[in-house]
């Protein structure tokens, strides 16, 4: 009787293995193939033997409760129910428990004896296995019962009525088990207990409202100050089950030193030298928790990977921008590592894995799995995938628990603003609990970053809850290390706008009007490519307008920023690197976002102001890849800082919209000190230093109320730094009492934006191949299209649509959305659509889409789309 349950009950309605017990077997087999990573690698885990004994009960148990009809009915969808499953079920057809989860919680308090504190833990982590109301409500049985009593007492009854079938399937399931041939899976499979008693029982307690806490006990977490040790059961728990699910390894590679123990030559190869100045610092240090203070260019990037090798475990490394990691990615794969031992994950990695040219249907689906649940040894990513953990969102232990078992990396720390840092700060001190390893890496570091990196006693004695203590590593005491004393720029400031805000007559909006200044500028470098970035899209459109009327000959003029169609945004920088690779002259005029992004070398820039870590991170794409230094009498750098009245410097109002004015008025201050000198490294650290040790005078009053709990004295001897330690400490000790629900709330909150991705079916329709015209009427007519009948439609597979709608697609910030409710008119396949078609002429849908293809969403679109959105309603009227 037996051998039928073992063959009908099912796990999963697609793929191979869809039956439970093959789920249940290769998620044991994730178990196994965890502990050897673990102990090949002498990673430590805390009480490592009840870890992997409670981990294993764990994975046994969890999907026990898709042993219910409804379930089953589900996973058999269309296929024909089998006859035997449908008489097994009979009496509990009407129960009415959506989650399996909680069912599976049930046979962990059914099949579980014990309430000491790991058991405890087993039966939290089942229940939690999937996301529903118990991660916020208390974890107990008589709660888990008093909210679903009706539906338990059927099912208890169910499985007292159907034991023998029910037994002899655990039995034979717990056989199979043993068949792994893992001593230490049979040994911890020996805790279950198989007991028609222990049903009855439940089922009396329930039925005389007697207490149950003495019958089974969950662990309570409290998501204000969780327990991180737990979550790292739960996280191994879920990467366990859905890498089996997704038939990938748990662990790639079992043995990491094979992976990076010739890093070191593959280095020496690539550089053509040895790293000598990386090699004395990790003679010198190991594998300390370290900040690397090291000029752009110097081989920070190599570094990382040599310090890995010395720690053995996987290496995650992160960096802010996609662009600069799909760049690494390539790197990495063909220069120091194997192909299938790096992945990357951010939220369009999948494109690389398509140009990649591998078998679409099987491979990039186990690639995406693999990057998701972090089993490469070397894993790329954004810091809004792995840095989002103190935040509690649910599916954060899956993140957690890689902590143990990595080496993280900071890439170019200086990039994130002091509510971003203190999400990192406080999600750094989790993965130094938890024995993870970590390197900060950054050209620039920020002196406010410092007191809660390496330097504790700038914070006040009952905040040093806050500091990490790792030892910092400047190489300015460092022999040999490239670009450290290379002048690289010469800097001239010009105390004008690029761009003008003028207020229109009688009306609310300002017109924005260019600085013919610029030209004399452009004119004198118009044998050199030249760089020029300002602080917001709108200005930027009207430069590049402007150069487009002005130097009609010059066909080398491009615009880049961040509100672009992603194809046309991609195409535009790959001519960029080609005509500057020919030796050809261009002008590119971009923002910061785009400028940061983008690895570009420039003869000179033309700059709006902004504070001065900002303003050095823009200079790094000058004089970039130089072997001598910028010995010319003439700047390379030209810097506008607004106009100069009464001897005090006006910022204009859309820099002060972006940025801190309080910084950037002292940023012109030591800038005008610095001006017309050929600058080095240590110079230019000098200038960021000396910003923010300025004294901040007139401070207002919720600065003030910051800035008491460093308790320094007069308000008179406050600095910048100061203002941020302040402020970051505020923001810490309000992330004490802090979490979200979901990830996206968490990756929204980090990135500060709330905006959104949307395709733009009218630019499919005219720029588009054919495929992408099907793809766009599809859009269009049926927004819940399934994918294959889209596959069937268009005659290319998921993935290649993917790519092809993220191509369409734009950036749109929140501050635009209002601007485009009516425009977006509802979602397909992850993106908004934003339709500018309805009601509207062929002709005036090409003129929208042209505009939206050469510039952007801008200000002029937006009104154009209110035009007609205005004249297609009167008409309705």
């Amino acid at each position: 009787m037996m051998g039928y349950l073992l063959k009908l009950i099912r796990a999963k309605s697609e793929g191979e293995k869809l039956l439970l017990k093959d789920h249940i077997l290769e998620s044991l087999k994730r178990v196994k193939q965890l502990k050897e990573f673990v102990e090949t690698n002498n990673i430590e885990i805390r009480e490592k033997e009840k870890f992997f004994e409670s981990l294993t009960i764990a994975v046994f148990l969890h999907d026990l409760g898709k042993i219910n009809y409804k379930f089953q009915k589900d996973v058999y969808g269309k296929e024909e129910f089998p006859k035997e499953l449908e008489e097994f079920f009979r009496k509990i057809k009407n129960i009415n428990i959506r989650d399996h989860e909680i069912l599976s919680a049930i046979w962990c308090c059914l099949l579980l004896q014990r309430n000491d504190e790991w058991t405890k833990k087993i039966r939290t982590a089942v229940l939690l296995h999937h996301y529903n109301d118990f991660y916020i409500w208390e974890k107990d049985l008589a709660e888990i019962v008093s909210n679903y009593e009706e539906g338990i007492e059927n099912y208890l009854k169910f499985v007292e009525e159907n034991w023998n079938k029910i037994e002899d399937f655990l039995k034979s399931l717990i056989d199979l088990a043993k068949e792994l041939n893992d001593e230490e899976i049979e040994r911890s499979l020996d805790n279950i207990s198989i007991s028609k008693e222990r049903v009855s029982e439940l089922r009396r307690r329930i039925d005389e409202k007697e207490d149950l806490i003495e019958f089974a006990e969950f662990y309570e977490i409290d998501n204000e100050n969780p327990d991180y040790n737990f979550m790292v059961l739960l996280g191994c728990l879920r990467r366990c089950d859905y890498s089996a699910s997704g038939d990938v390894s748990i662990e790639i590679k079992k043995d990491i030193k094979n992976v990076f123990g010739k890093v070191e030559n593959k280095i020496k190869n690539c550089i053509k030298k040895e790293p000598d100045w990386q090699k004395r610092i990790l003679e010198r240090n190991g594998s300390e928790n370290i900040v690397l203070i090291a000029p752009t260019g110097a081989g920070k990037t190599e570094f990382a990977l040599l310090w890995n090798s010395k720690i053995n475990k996987k290496l995650i490394y992160t960096l802010p921008l996609r662009v600069a990691l799909n760049d690494l990615f390539h790197r990495f794969r063909e220069n120091y590592l194997g192909k299938d031992d790096v992945d990357i994950l951010h939220s369009t990695s999948f494109i690389e894995y398509i140009d990649d040219k591998m078998d679409r249907k099987t491979q990039i689906e186990k690639k995406i799995t693999s990057a998701k649940l972090l089993s490469s040894p070397l894993i790329l990513t954004t810091p809004d995938q792995v840095f989002l953990t103190s935040l509690n969102y649910y599916g954060s232990d899956k993140v957690i628990a890689t902590y143990p078992m990595a080496s993280i990396v900071i890439d170019e720390m200086q990039a994130y603003n002091p509510e971003m840092v203190s999400i990192i700060i406080k999600t750094l001190h989790i993965i130094k609990e938890l024995n993870g390893n970590i390197l900060v890496m950054t050209a620039t570091l920020p002196p406010y970053f410092e007191p809660f990196l390496f330097n504790a006693d700038l914070i006040p004695e009952r905040y040093r809850e806050y500091h990490l203590g790792f030892r910092r590593i400047d190489t300015k005491d460092i022999e040999g290390v490239k670009n450290y004393n290379l002048k690289r720029h010469r800097m001239k400031i010009v105390r004008d706008y690029i761009v003008r805000y003028e207020k229109e007559e009688d009306r609310e909006e300002y017109k924005l009007k260019i600085n013919t200044d610029l030209d004399r500028w452009i004119e004198k470098f118009k044998e050199k490519n030249l760089f020029i970035v300002l602080n917001n899209v709108s200005k930027a459109i009207e430069v590049y307008k402007y150069l487009e009327d002005k130097r009609k000959e010059h066909d080398n003029i491009y615009l880049l920023h961040s509100r672009l169609i992603e194809k046309e945004k991609d195409k535009r920088i790959k001519e960029i690197k080609e005509k500057l690779e020919k030796g050809e002259k261009v002008i590119v005029v971009a923002t910061q976002i785009i400028e940061a992004s983008v690895n570009l070398d420039f003869d000179v820039m033309i700059t709006e102001v902004s504070p001065i870590d900002s303003q050095i991170q823009r200079w790094g794409r000058i004089y970039r890849n130089r072997e001598t230094d910028y010995e010319d009498a003439e700047p390379n750098i030209v810097v506008f800082v607004g106009k100069e009245k009464d001897g005090e410097i006006k910022i204009d109002r859309g820099t002060k919209l972006i940025y801190d004015d309080r910084v950037v008025e002292r940023t012109i201050k030591i800038m005008k000190k610095y001006e017309n000198r050929n600058l080095d490294y240590e110079e230019e650290r000098k200038m960021i230093e000396e910003v923010f040790n300025e004294k901040v005078e007139n401070v207002d009053i919720n600065v003030l109320n910051n800035l008491k709990i460093l308790k320094k004295g007069e308000e008179s001897t406050f600095t910048l730094k100061d203002v941020y330690v302040a402020e970051i400490i505020k923001n810490l000790e309000f992330l004490k009492y802090f979490y979200v629900e979901k990830k996206s709330q968490a990756q929204e909150l980090f990135r500060r934006i709330a905006g959104i991705q949307a395709v733009i079916p009218a630019v499919m329709e005219i720029y588009g191949d054919k495929i992408d015209r099907k793809i766009a009427e599809v859009i269009r007519e049926k927004g819940d299209i399934t994918w294959n009948e889209l596959e069937s439609i268009t005659s290319v597979d998921k993935w290649e649509i993917k790519k092809r709608l993220y191509m369409y697609s734009v950036s749109i910030p929140v501050f635009m959305l209002e601007d485009l409710r009516k425009s977006l008119k509802h979602e397909f396949k992850g993106f908004y659509v934003l339709d500018v078609a309805e009601g509207v002429g062929r002709e005036e849908v090409k003129q929208v889409a042209e505009r939206i293809t050469k510039y952007g969403l801008e200000k002029e679109v937006l009104s154009q789309l209110r035009k007609y959105e205005e004249d297609y309603l009167e008409n309705m009227i």
